[in-house]
Order: structure tokens, then sequence, then C-alpha cells
């Protein structure tokens, strides 16, 4: 009886805590900004920090530590866009993650360290522009290309 009792308090109770936590889950678009800016400016401390290699051999270690500092950038952005405001500007600076990757990854299989920086610097340029549009766009100047 307890046990069956326990269930339907379970059953009911699911839509009144499922309602609660819907509440106010929704950011206003200033309250994105503004959280947007506190992430980027965060990003951009911790990209400060890291020098640039006094040798293309040190090219690996600069890139794993931009990548270090990118991908919990983004994945802080994806948590803000409930509605899709920023996806445009999100998803560039994921492309520039997938090239950072596989140019680190490219050094790792031994590829030229000059070529390839070369090449990511090409690579960027594009996804850079989308960003920084779509964050102007949005008003969102703390996370536009530092």
């Amino acid at each position: 009886m307890r046990r069956r009792a326990l269930g339907v308090l379970i059953v009911l109770s699911v839509p009144a805590v499922l309602m609660l936590a819907g509440c106010g889950g929704v950011l206003s678009p200033a309250q994105v900004r503004k959280r947007a800016s506190q992430a980027c400016d965060h990003a951009a401390d911790r990209s400060a920090a890291i020098r640039l290699p006094k040798a293309p051999s040190g090219g690996q270690h600069f890139l794993a530590q931009g990548i270090a500092v990118l991908a919990p950038e983004i994945r802080t952005l994806r948590r803000l866009d409930d509605h899709g405001a920023i996806e445009v500007a999100v998803s560039a600076m994921q492309a520039e993650l997938v090239a950072l990757r596989s140019s680190l990854q490219g050094l790792r299989a031994g590829n030229d360290p000059v070529v390839a920086v070369k090449t990511l610097q090409q690579e960027l340029v594009g996804f850079e522009q989308q960003a920084n549009t779509a964050w102007r766009t949005l008003r969102v100047p703390a996370c536009v290309s530092r």
C-alpha cells in the first residue's frame, strides 16, 4: 500500500516539478547578452595567458591550450541559447574549434608546423568573420574576436 502511495505521489509531483523547473528558465535577450559577455570575457582572460610558441615545435602545446579555452566557452554559450538566438555565432565558433582540433591532430601526426599554422589561419578567417558579424548583430562586443 505504501509503495503504491509513493508511486502515485511521484507521478503526481513530476509535472509540478517540471513546471517549476521551467519557470524562469528562458533568458531574456539582455540576460543572454550579459551572460555571453561574461563567458567571453572569462575566455579572453584565459586566452591572454597563452604564450606564443618560440619555435614551430611548440605549436601542438599552443593549439591544445587554445582548444582548452574555446571548448568550455562554446559549451557555456550553448547552454544560454534557449531559442537559437546565438546559434549562428556559436556554430561559427564550433567550426573554429573543429579546425583547431584538426590542425592539432595533423601536428601530432607529423605535419609541418609552419604549413599547418598557415593553413589553419586561412581556415579560421571565414569562421571568425561569421562569428564576429553575428556577435555584433546580437550586440555582444565581448565575444567579437580578440
